[in-house]
């Protein structure tokens, strides 16, 4: 086995925490979306709803991601020893509820756009819902992706059958879930 990383931070560590916050930002950001809405369906004296707090929320989301990823490959290059994918299973968990959620906004807002003058705009908001979604479902596996073929190649070792369909299911909605368990499945069995 290769020397673990004793000193200084645990790079995959504080990669998952902020995967972590990034959740929580996403979370957030659903709430600012849905309390004014519930305020306008019933017909409270509620403050004009706010695009650009949303929109700073989920730019944050993605900023925090981003900065998860660099710690993961971080993480890698330090060869440390522990990936901390069971925290990956643990935040992919967390985050079906913000998933499901998340489909039904996008649907509101097809439906809203069932009017003769809007309809053509209805292909557009599927596209950009679905490539928002995409990114922060990968945004949570990524640092795990990395580390596995970073891995596999320094340790000249062939992929068991987990890793295959980790790595393939981490890049299907729903599926993603599935593909973690693998992957921390297939890393505790090569402990």
């Amino acid at each position: 086995m290769e020397n673990n990383v004793k000193s200084g931070t645990n790079s995959m560590f504080v990669s998952k925490c902020l995967l972590i916050a990034a959740a929580v930002v996403l979370y957030v950001m659903q709430g600012a979306i849905l309390i004014p809405a519930y305020g306008i369906l019933h017909q409270l004296n509620w403050p004009d709803f706010n695009f650009k707090l949303i929109g700073v929320l989920l730019g944050l989301a993605l900023v925090v991601g981003i900065a998860a990823l660099i710690f993961g490959i971080i993480g890698t290059a330090k060869r440390e020893e522990d990936p901390k994918t069971c925290l990956t299973v643990i935040i992919k968990a967390a985050l079906i509820p913000f998933f499901c959620i998340n489909i039904y906004l996008w649907c509101v807002l097809v439906s809203g756009m069932l009017n003769p003058f809007l309809f053509l705009a209805i292909p557009a908001i599927i596209v950009i819902g679905c490539c928002i979604t995409y990114v922060y479902m990968i945004m949570t596996g990524m640092p795990d992706i990395i580390y596995m073929i970073a891995f596999l190649i320094r340790r000249k070792k062939k992929p068991n059958i987990y890793m295959i369909l980790g790595l393939i299911f981490e890049f299907f909605f729903v599926l993603d879930l599935v593909g973690a368990i693998f992957i921390n499945k297939a890393f505790k069995e090569m402990e």
